[in-house]
C-alpha cells in the first residue's frame, strides 16, 4: 500500500524529518510511499501509517499559489473554508471542519502562534516565500496539543538548508499594483547548516468595503493597500552523533489599510514573530528526547478615527516542552511535559497573563495489518483549572489497496482574554468550550491513483456566546457533521485531483446555520507538463452561506476558475504566471467586503541547481 491521504513532499523534507527523530531509519527513494508527517502524532510517521485526516501542502504547490495569502491557500484545501474582510493583509479567518478560527490551532516550527485576545492566528501576515511545507490535521487534537485544537491543527514549517549550497531569488508583478521580491541563501556541511531569507510585498489593493448599503458605517471609497517585509533564519548544529541543536527565527511586519468610515485613512501595523530552539538527543538506540523552547509574538497597533494615535493589542507566548519517544516492541511510547505562559495586552483595557502546565502521553503501534494510537493529556490552566482530553484511533488495511480507520476524541478551547477581561463585555467565570468527535474513513490507492471518503461528527458544548446583556456566557452549542471525498491520479504528464465537501454546521439552540460556513464546496485541478514546463487550471465552488448567526445576511454561492503555468527558460531560471478569477466573478467571503476580480501575477525565479 502507498500513501493514502496526501501528496508527497520532496525527499529533502523527509530527510529533515528523519533528523528530527534521530532513530528513524533511512527513507526509501520512493517519496510517495515514504512521505513523512509529524503533526498527526507529534512523531515522524509515514503518512500511510497515520490515523488522522491529513493533508500536506508541499513547496511546489506553495510556489504555484502566486500572490495568494496563506489563509486563502489553506482555504482551498478539503475540509477547510476561509473568509477575509477585504484584500491582501486584511483580517481573515480559517474554518476547519466548521470550527471557528479560534477553535483551531496554528503552529510554526512546533511553536504555538496567534492572538490570545481575539483568538486565531494572523495567517494573512505570513509570507509564502518563508514556508517549506504545511501539514493540516483535520479533527480534534487537544490530546496532543492542548487548548484550541478543537477543529484541527495547521503546522507551518519554514525553509531550511537542504544542500551544501543554494541561493534563489524571485521578482513578481501583478494586478492592483502588486509587487513581490524575495531572496535566500542556504548551506550545510561538516555538522553545520544555516539559511537566511528576506522578502518584500506591496499592493495598492482595492476598497476593503465594497458595498455601502451593506456596511454603511464603514464604507470609504478608497484603495486599501498592504505592504509587508519578512525575514527568516535557521541554524543547525550536529553536536555529536545522536545530538543536534536547531535554532530558528521568523519576523514579519506589515501595514494594512482598511475601511472604518469616511474621513480617516485607517490602518493597522501588524507583526508576527517566532523565535525557537530545539535540542534533540538520542540517549539510547530506542530513546529519543526533544527539548524545545521559544517565544511567539502577535502584535497589532490599530489607527482609526476612534484611536488616531493608535491602540495596541499584543500577545506574547513563552513556551517550553520536553518530549521523550521510546520504542518498545511493535510500537512507541511518547511521554512529555509542556509549559506555556501567555501574556496579553489590550491597551487601555487590560494587561493579563496566565500559565498552562501540561503532561501528555501516547502509544502507537502496528500489529500486522492493523494500527492503533492512544493519546492522553492533562492541561492545568491558572485561570480555569485542569482539563483532560484523550484520543483513541484504529486502522486496518483489510485487503490490498484498501484501508479503513476509526477514531474518537475530546478537545477544548480556552476562553480568550477578551472573553475574560474586556471592560463591559467580559465574564471571568467562563469555562472552556468542549468538543467530542468521532470519525471514520475509507481509503483506496493503486499505483498513482488514490481516493478517500471521510465522515465525522463533532459536538461542541459550553460554547461561548453573548447573552441579552452582551456578556459572554457558556450557553451555546454546535453540531458539526460532514463528509469529505478526495481523489487524485496521474497519467504520464497529466495530474488530476479533486475534492467535495458537505458540512452541516448548525446551532441546535437557535435552529440556525453557523455563520460563514458553506454547506457544499468542491474543487478540481488539472495540469499537464513535461520537464521544462507545466500548465493547468483550477475550479473552485463554494456554496451559499450566511454571514450572521441569525441567518439574515446571505452570502451567495460562487465559482472561481484559475489558471497557472511555469516554464524553465534555462537550468537556473523559471518563468511563472497565474491568472485568478478568470471570469471576473463578483463574490463575497464576508458581508459587504470586497474581493479581487480578474487578476494576473507573473514572476521570474532564479535558483541554483
Amino acid at each position: 500500500m502507498k500513501c493514502l491521504w496526501a501528496k508527497p513532499v520532496p525527499a529533502a523534507v523527509m530527510a529533515a524529518f528523519s533528523s528530527a527523530c534521530l532513530a528513524t531509519p533511512p527513507v526509501a527513494a520512493d517519496s510517495r510511499v515514504e512521505t513523512i508527517v509529524v503533526t498527526a502524532s507529534r512523531q515522524p510517521t509515514r503518512i500511510m501509517d497515520t490515523l488522522a485526516d491529513v493533508t500536506v501542502i508541499d513547496r511546489e504547490e506553495i510556489a504555484r499559489a502566486g500572490s495568494t495569502s496563506v489563509a486563502e491557500l489553506l482555504g482551498r484545501q478539503p475540509g477547510l473554508q476561509f473568509y477575509a474582510t477585504g484584500g491582501q493583509g486584511k483580517s481573515s479567518g480559517l474554518i476547519v471542519r466548521g470550527a471557528s478560527a479560534s477553535q483551531s490551532l496554528v503552529l510554526i516550527d512546533g511553536l504555538r502562534v496567534g492572538s490570545a485576545t481575539a483568538g486565531g492566528a494572523a495567517l494573512e501576515q505570513l509570507a509564502l516565500d518563508d514556508i517549506d511545507h504545511i501539514e493540516i490535521v483535520r479533527g480534534p487534537s487537544s490530546a496532543l496539543y492542548g487548548a484550541d485544537a478543537l477543529g484541527g491543527v495547521v503546522q507551518i514549517f519554514t525553509r531550511k538548508a537542504q544542500s551544501p549550497f543554494s541561493a534563489d531569488a524571485f521578482a513578481g508583478f501583478g494586478t492592483y499594483g502588486t509587487q513581490e521580491y524575495a531572496a535566500g541563501v542556504a548551506g550545510k556541511g561538516e555538522g553545520l547548516s544555516a539559511s537566511l531569507r528576506a522578502s518584500h510585498m506591496e499592493t495598492s489593493g482595492f476598497s476593503a468595503v465594497s458595498d455601502p448599503a451593506k456596511q454603511p458605517y464603514l464604507y470609504d471609497p478608497d484603495r486599501d493597500g498592504y505592504r509587508r517585509d519578512s525575514i527568516s533564519a535557521n541554524f543547525g548544529w550536529k553536536i555529536a552523533d545522536g545530538h543536534a541543536l536547531d535554532v530558528n527565527a521568523l519576523h514579519t511586519a506589515g501595514r494594512s489599510w482598511y475601511d472604518a468610515g469616511a474621513g480617516f485613512d485607517a490602518y493597522v501595523d501588524a507583526k508576527v514573530a517566532t523565535y525557537g530552539a530545539a535540542l534533540r538527543d538520542r540517549f539510547a538506540q530506542n530513546w529519543n528526547s526533544t527539548v524545545r523552547v521559544g517565544r511567539t509574538i502577535d502584535d497589532n497597533r490599530d489607527y482609526s478615527m476612534w484611536n488616531p494615535g493608535g491602540v495596541t493589542f499584543r500577545t506574547e507566548q513563552d513556551q517550553a516542552s520536553w518530549q521523550n519517544d521510546v520504542k518498545l516492541g511493535p510500537g512507541s511510547v511518547m511521554l512529555g511535559a509542556e509549559w506555556l505562559r501567555q501574556h496579553a495586552l489590550a491597551e487601555g483595557s487590560f494587561d493579563q497573563s496566565r500559565t498552562i502546565n501540561a503532561l501528555f502521553a501516547g502509544w502507537s503501534a502496528q500489529y500486522g495489518t492493523q494500527r492503533v494510537q492512544l493519546n492522553l493529556r492533562r492541561d492545568d490552566n491558572s485561570q480555569f483549572g485542569a482539563h483532560t482530553t484523550g484520543t483513541v484511533a484504529w486502522g486496518w488495511a483489510f485487503v490490498e489497496d484498501w484501508r479503513v480507520r476509526v477514531s474518537g476524541g475530546t478537545a477544548f478551547r480556552a476562553p480568550s482574554f477578551n472573553d475574560l477581561y474586556y471592560p463591559g463585555y467580559a465574564n471571568p467565570n467562563l469555562k472552556a468550550e468542549q468538543g467530542r468527535n468521532i470519525e471514520t474513513a475509507l481509503a483506496w490507492e493503486r499505483g498513482e491513483a488514490n481516493a478517500s471518503l471521510t465522515a465525522y461528527r463533532n459536538r461542541v458544548s459550553d460554547q461561548i456566546a453573548l447573552d441579552e446583556t452582551w456578556t459572554p456566557q457558556n450557553i451555546a452549542h454546535a453540531e458539526l457533521d460532514g463528509l469529505t471525498l478526495e481523489g487524485a491520479n496521474t497519467w504520464g504528464g497529466v495530474e488530476l485531483k479533486g475534492s467535495l465537501d458537505w458540512l452541516h454546521a448548525y446551532n441546535p439552540d437557535t435552529d440556525t446555520r453557523l455563520a460563514r460556513r458553506a454547506e457544499w464546496q468542491g474543487a478540481v485541478s488539472a495540469s499537464y507538463g513535461r520537464d521544462a514546463w507545466r500548465a493547468g487550471a483550477e475550479l473552485r465552488y463554494v456554496g451559499a452561506r450566511y454571514d450572521d448567526a441569525a441567518n439574515k445576511q446571505k452570502l451567495d454561492a460562487y465559482t472561481l476558475v484559475n489558471l497557472f503555468g511555469k516554464w524553465a527558460l534555462a537550468p537556473q531560471w523559471q518563468l511563472e504566471a497565474r491568472i485568478d478569477n478568470l471570469f471576473d466573478a463578483r463574490y463575497e467571503t464576508a458581508y459587504g467586503y470586497g474581493t479581487a476580480g480578474f487578476t494576473v501575477f507573473a514572476g521570474l525565479r532564479y535558483a541554483t541547481r
